[in-house]
């Protein structure tokens, strides 16, 4: 029972102190049990990562919706393990954006937190910049998201996307 006790604390204290300030603070830097996607937020060819701007998530983050269309609308490239959190990036070309987002947590301890509802985002995307979106919990009943510069994740981030998109999108 102590146990099961701790790790639910555990659990509570890892959850209450996720905020990632870059793509690679998240997993999968704590080990390759956990998956990686990139998804393309724009029609046509990929374009080079000079041009466009991405967003990236700490992996608790989840973006439902871009622009009020679907995300399972738009190429998705991933490399699927045995968590399904990890490393999210979101290629968008120079523009203004609104994203509905909901977070899941599942640290593989049998507790899964997740959002009801979704929370709506307002972000202007320039060319070149890294948005990096990291869950913040505010008390029970309460979420957000906060806001960070991942620009020195860039060669981690274009190194994950080579890789995952030398595979069909799904």
């Amino acid at each position: 029972m102590k146990k099961n006790i701790s790790i639910f604390l555990l659990g509570i204290f890892l959850l209450g102190g996720c905020a990632t300030h870059s793509y690679t603070d998240g997993p999968p830097s704590i080990g390759a049990i956990y998956s990686k996607y990139a998804q393309i937020g724009y029609e046509g060819d990929l374009r080079p990562i000079g041009d466009i701007g991405i967003v990236t998530t700490d992996g608790i983050v989840k973006v439902r919706q871009l622009n009020g269309r679907p995300m399972e609308s738009f190429r998705l490239f991933k490399a699927a393990s045995l968590f399904p959190g990890g490393r999210y990036q979101l290629h968008l070309l120079p523009g203004a954006y609104e994203l509905a987002l909901a977070f899941r947590f599942d640290n593989g301890s049998g507790s899964i937190s997740w959002s009801t509802s979704d929370l709506t985002k307002s972000i202007i995307v320039t060319k070149g910049q890294v948005l990096h979106l990291s869950w913040i919990g505010r008390g029970r009943s309460s979420w957000g998201v906060q806001e960070f510069d991942g620009s020195s994740a860039l060669a981690t981030i274009t190194d994950d996307f080579e890789k995952l998109t030398k595979k069909k999108p799904e």
